[in-house]
């Protein structure tokens, strides 16, 4: 939780634990650890290139790549909500000082579950093969940290479940800030060096995806992945701006430089075309088991509007930033949209 980047890095944090799901494959890969991922509530598929450079055509496990998968899930749609939520009413420094209103704190953490299992397995993974150099050493870094940050946060939600906080006068809620401080010291050194290398090695087993799905004619998920894809860079270049700008206490939002978006915008037009076209073919949707059979019709149309929800929220965002005006709003809509289309496009792998 850096405070400085207490608005704008939640933006990045949500699309990085949605993206984190795109690295899917769909088609190639074999998980015997049959994980499932906890913090975000969406599926998560591995991705075809997640391991080292074996290329044999031996099953891979993924069971490594999963493990990371979930934990770096857990603290972007997880952890990190929560402390947003709790750095919201009180300060961001070692002594409990209240800023806002502490009741409010209830609805982010009272039904908030540690998930410290994930934790261990990652750790578990973390000297096996295959090696992930980055991702092991931010993992390192990171250690049982994260364990801890989860206690604290499970104390925090037991306290304001029953309204104790009420009851006490805020006595137990020192203790608290104290514990999950503490806990804080070594997981907000690190944990966005995991998220970061994590998101590296997601990234490079999209490219493995598009590149598999192109040469196996799968246009609808080929062109569907280009859209997701593109909505991810246009958000990581406005958050990469917007972090840039963000050199002091006060969080602003900039005008943002179009000059990397505009053509992005471009892709993002004929990927939303393409895939149009796809799903509009008899043959292509044929290729996606879930648009056949009897639920056929309402899948592809539940998909498709997806699609056009997250074209539509792009769009906005585009009108925003062009014009100059506040595009917070927008940025966050954009944000829900991919995470949405991801839920949607794992469905149908």
């Amino acid at each position: 939780m850096n405070q400085k980047k207490l608005w704008t890095g939640m933006i990045c944090l949500a699309l990085s634990a949605a993206l984190l799901l795109t690295g899917c494959g769909g088609k190639g890969g074999s998980d015997k650890s049959g994980s499932d991922t906890s913090g975000g509530g969406s599926k998560s598929d591995v991705s075809s290139s997640a391991s080292s450079e074996d290329k044999s055509d031996q099953p891979v496990d993924y069971s490594k790549y999963n493990a990371y998968l979930d934990l770096a899930d857990e603290i972007g749609g997880g952890i990190e909500p929560i402390l947003e939520g709790y750095f919201s009413h009180v300060s961001f420094d070692p002594s409990f000082t209240v800023t806002g209103d502490y009741a409010a704190i209830k609805e982010a953490v009272e039904f908030y579950t540690p998930n410290t299992y994930l934790v261990e397995k990652a750790l578990d993974y973390l000297d096996e093969e295959p090696a992930y150099p980055e991702a092991d050493a931010a993992l390192r870094d990171l250690g049982d940290s994260p364990v801890k940050v989860m206690e604290a946060l499970n104390h925090l939600g037991s306290y304001m479940r029953f309204d104790e906080f009420e009851e006490d006068n805020l006595a137990k809620a020192r203790e608290i800030h104290a514990e999950l401080w503490s806990a804080l010291q070594v997981y907000d050194a690190n944990y966005e060096a995991f998220l970061a290398a994590f998101d590296i090695l997601a990234s490079q087993g999209e490219e493995d995806s598009l590149n598999q799905l192109l040469e196996e004619e799968e246009m609808i998920l080929y062109h569907s992945l280009c859209l997701i894809r593109t909505s991810e860079d246009i958000l990581n270049d406005v958050w990469s701006q917007i972090d840039a700008a963000n050199t002091g206490e006060e969080t602003v939002l900039p005008e943002i430089d179009m000059t990397n978006l505009s053509p992005l915008f471009d892709s993002l037009q004929t990927s939303h075309d393409s895939l149009t076209q796809a799903l509009g073919s008899e043959s292509e949707r044929e290729k996606v088991e879930m648009f056949t059979g009897r639920v056929g019709d309402s899948a592809l149309e539940l998909y498709t509007s997806r699609a056009n929800s997250l074209y539509g929220y792009m769009g906005t965002l585009s009108e925003a930033l062009m014009a100059g005006t506040d595009y917070a709003e927008a940025l966050l809509n954009a944000s829900d949209a991919i995470s949405s289309m991801i839920d949607s496009y794992n469905n149908i792998l």
